[in-house]
């Protein structure tokens, strides 16, 4: 048998033939246990949509006050962390 080499259909697949072979019923459940579950439904994002003129706000602002962490620059513009390195790098 080669390792890992098969997809989960093709192993769902061959679970069921398995369970037919040899009249197992357990087989078949666990072939229907090998599926995913449905997304669970997300918390809609709390923060704005970085813009260029944002980004610039946020790199005025972090020079006016150089010794703000990142965090607290992210709270006071709505924006999470992330947003506010990608301001400071010019990434937006």
């Amino acid at each position: 048998m080669s390792g890992n080499k098969r997809s989960i259909p093709q192993i769902r697949d061959r679970l069921r033939e398995l369970a037919d072979e040899l009249n197992l019923e357990e087989l078949h459940d666990l072939a229907d246990e090998m599926y995913r579950n449905s997304p669970v439904k997300r918390a809609r994002a709390r923060s704005v949509h970085l813009t260029p003129e944002l980004a610039e706000e946020i790199r005025v602002f972090v020079r006016k006050h150089p010794k703000l962490h990142q965090r607290d620059v992210a709270q006071k513009f709505n924006v999470n962390p992330g947003r506010v390195s990608e301001a400071l790098n010019n990434i937006i």
